[in-house]
């Protein structure tokens, strides 16, 4: 007998929870930077690239080109829609976690409007109403509460990533989504392979972007370093980069000289025009989110 599943869930959360600490907490930066430039692991990471691309190649890549050629595009933008609105809870648990309480009721009108008027979120009704589409996630939660991001890390079939953003998934995975939860083993895995063909088919627009890069390892690092901090302050990240320690101060006394730091998203995170609030977009509108998937 293995016990208790939902003993055994909160058993997992504790040892997650408790290893990103201790790694914070190991962590050769100050628990106030965002992200993390350097990347000490870089040979093991290029490894686990190399995977990634070829298992991109040759299964999800043609999967998702599949999908858009058979796929209607309405229906494709429904199917998205729903899957967004599906993953709803996630967001809303972790803007009441981080104490955003003004996110958390127009998320929360959010999912009750599309969820009803939306049919289920099949349309973004909301979207119209002046509730936009916004994403919050655990490793965010954890950022704001002060833990390192930790070094650059590849992960297996989920790509670019950080030591506190991807031990973070677990419980964004396990425990904020009480739908998902809920449901039958099977039905929760065809949701997860959905998510991750919708997600996949909407960066296609990347891929020869991505593979005609000098160092596509490189592009893809640096894209997904630049639109995480993007992310984490919520489109309007401050003017200084505290998060670049290498980088001189800059002594110029010329004050007059405009900033050469934009608000704007950072250009090598992709072509997405919409705010980066947003991890995620209708297929037709696909922007360069390069964390979490598996675009080589």
């Amino acid at each position: 007998m293995l016990g208790n599943p939902a003993l055994l869930r909160w058993r997992l959360l504790f040892i997650c929870l408790t290893g990103l600490l201790l790694l914070a907490g190991c962590a050769s930066v100050p628990p106030d930077y965002t992200t993390q430039t350097k990347d000490p692991w870089e040979k093991l990471n290029r490894i686990t690239y190399a995977f990634n691309d070829k298992f991109d190649k040759a299964v999800a890549r043609p999967v998702a080109k599949t999908y858009v050629r058979a796929v209607p595009h309405q229906a494709r933008n429904g199917i998205h829609n729903f899957l967004n609105n599906f993953g709803s809870p996630v967001t809303i648990i972790n803007d009441l976690l981080q104490g955003k309480f003004k996110y958390t009721l127009k998320d929360t009108g959010r999912f009750l409007i599309n969820s009803t008027v939306g049919l289920l979120g099949w349309f973004d009704v909301a979207q119209h109403v002046g509730l936009p589409d916004h994403s919050a996630d655990f490793g965010e939660t954890l950022a704001d509460f002060g833990v390192a991001s930790g070094p650059y890390l590849v992960v297996p079939f989920l790509g670019p990533s950080s030591v506190r953003d991807a031990g973070a998934k677990i419980p964004d995975y396990y425990y904020a989504n009480p739908i998902k939860n809920n449901m039958q083993p099977r039905y929760r895995n065809a949701s997860t392979i959905a998510d991750g063909v919708d997600t996949r088919a909407g960066l296609l627009d990347l891929d020869s972007t991505i593979d005609s890069a000098f160092d596509p390892y490189t592009f893809m690092r640096d894209a997904w370093i630049q639109h995480r901090r993007y992310q984490l302050y919520n489109g309007n990240p401050p003017v200084a980069y505290p998060d670049y320690p290498d980088l001189p101060p800059d002594d110029s006394d010329d004050s007059s000289a405009p900033s050469t730091v934009s608000h704007t998203a950072p250009a090598a995170a992709g072509t997405k025009s919409a705010p980066a609030i947003s991890s995620r977009q209708p297929p037709a509108q696909a922007s360069a989110v390069v964390s979490n998937n598996n675009s080589g």
